[in-house]
């Protein structure tokens, strides 16, 4: 630990980081392995320990004590929301061309996907939210990559499926985040425009919501990376 102690931010934004031990890590994850089995799988690979510990010391959660201890950081975020963020790891490392700019409208598009799905598909919000991270991995290595990544870190299929059937319920669910996406600034600042038959179940106000939230949570979370 006290080489990750000695470690400057901007070090640790450019570490790279451990794929086998990135995706053994996202399916201890879904398997819902022991917490102690979470902590030794990240500790194989110190980078993705740096960055953990940077997220959990982050201005993001605004913690008043430094957790130091890998246990202690999984403890305090929770599966949940360690799962989500090893995703975002995932994909950022995918996708280690792309800019933060990029990778906060990832970000931005998964929170939205989510969020649709927690009002029409409530079932599946987390798989939505795969869905919308894994969307330009998919663009950008291919759909048989993607496929196996996914398939190796033990994802549903609903994913999958999401990912490469545009009828399947997360693909329709993904079509139409894609419509809202590219109008969530005129909604928000209250244009006069019409909206797609398939959002009509939600109204303007829920659509906000939708929109700032996603934008909100997209900034937060990349200025952790």
């Amino acid at each position: 630990m006290a080489d990750i102690e000695r470690l400057e931010l901007n070090d640790i934004e450019r570490l790279e980081l451990n794929r086998e031990v990135m995706l053994r890590l996202i399916k201890a994850l879904v398997d819902g392995e022991e917490l102690e089995e979470i902590a030794n799988i990240i500790s194989m690979d110190p980078n993705l320990s740096a960055k953990l510990l940077k997220l959990i010391n982050s201005p993001y959660f605004g913690l008043r004590k430094e957790i130091k201890s890998i246990i202690q950081a999984i403890a305090y975020l929770g599966y949940n929301n360690l799962k989500d963020y090893v995703f975002v790891l995932l994909t950022s490392s995918l996708l280690k061309n792309k800019s933060k700019e990029e990778i906060k409208k990832v970000l931005k598009f998964a929170y939205l996907l989510r969020a649709l799905a927690e009002k029409i598909l409530p079932e599946h919000a987390d798989e939505a939210y795969m869905v919308g991270i894994f969307e330009p991995v998919k663009q950008e290595v291919g759909e048989e990559t993607i496929k196996e990544i996914l398939e190796k870190a033990g994802i549903s299929e609903h994913v999958i499926l999401g990912l490469s059937d545009s009828e399947s319920e997360l693909g329709k669910l993904k079509e139409l985040a894609k419509q809202l996406i590219d109008l969530c600034g005129s909604i928000i600042t209250g244009e006069n425009i019409e909206l797609p038959n398939s959002l009509s179940e939600l109204d303007r106000e829920e659509l906000i919501q939708i929109c700032l939230e996603s934008e909100n949570k997209a900034h937060a979370l990349v200025s952790t990376l």
